[in-house]
């Protein structure tokens, strides 16, 4: 086997912590050859954070690895040889090196004394079994209580509608004496408004006539002398209207 000088060198000032970056590095004399480095994916504690480099230092070329360490202690890792490439072609790979590595704590060095003694196991935190029944229960007693009010209420019956009446029963047109103190067209426009409200509830001819009569007395270029009639006859006609509709 061809002479090659070996060693496993950690780079580091002091014992490197959990989560520093340590450096693995394989030495190797070149002797003419081409070396290259061999991809390594350790398992366990060690983690590789990439890949390997070479680094000529004369006939004496250097493989670094980066490597991190996550658990506090001593771990033994293989770290892969290089590939050696002749000019002829030719390979040949160093095997790996078995390599401990020291990973420190983080943590501070505390006495025995110092750390809280060991606690009882606590017991289980149960929870509380949801069920429907008291809503039930509520909604229950709640439609009893009510129940009582609803019959009650039912009993009474609807409320009386408000009597209606009509409009010359409403509002009495004082024919006389609204045409002598010169209101006449007041009076037939009241008249015929009562006339017109009745005669739509129950259509008439006659009633169609005489709504016609008082609206061109009202709306008319001169005021008839006869409006205390017309006032009269609508008036009685409005009636006679609201009487049929009632039967």
């Amino acid at each position: 086997m061809t002479a090659f000088v070996l060693g496993i060198i950690l780079l580091q000032a002091q014992a490197p912590q959990v989560g520093d970056t340590i450096w693995l590095t394989r030495t190797v004399t070149a002797d003419g050859r081409e070396v290259r480095a061999v991809p390594w994916q350790p398992e366990g504690a060690i983690e590789a954070l990439g890949p390997g480099l070479v680094v000529r230092r004369g006939e004496l070329v250097e493989v670094r690895y980066p490597a991190v360490g996550w658990l506090p202690g001593s771990h033994v890792v293989q770290v892969p040889g290089p590939v050696l490439v002749s000019p002829d072609g030719r390979t040949d790979t160093i095997p790996a090196q078995p390599v401990t590595v020291t990973i420190a704590s983080v943590l501070p060095d505390l006495p025995g004394d110092a750390l809280p003694e060991p606690q009882p196991e606590a017991a289980l935190v149960l929870r509380p079994d949801r069920t429907p029944v008291p809503l039930i229960l509520l909604l229950a007693v709640s439609g009893l209580l009510l129940l009582p009010v609803h019959l009650a209420w039912r009993r009474r019956g609807p409320a009386p509608l408000p009597k209606t009446t009509g409009l010359a029963d409403q509002v009495p047109v004082p024919a006389g004496r609204w045409a002598a103190s010169g209101e006449v067209r007041a009076v037939l426009a009241v008249a015929a408004a009562g006339l017109r409200r009745s005669a739509a509830a129950a259509p008439s001819g006659e009633a169609s006539a005489l709504l016609e009569e008082l609206e061109s007395a009202a709306y008319g270029p001169v005021s008839p002398p006869d409006a205390p009639e017309l006032v009269a006859r609508a008036g009685a006609m409005t009636k006679q209207l609201e009487g049929s509709v009632r039967t």
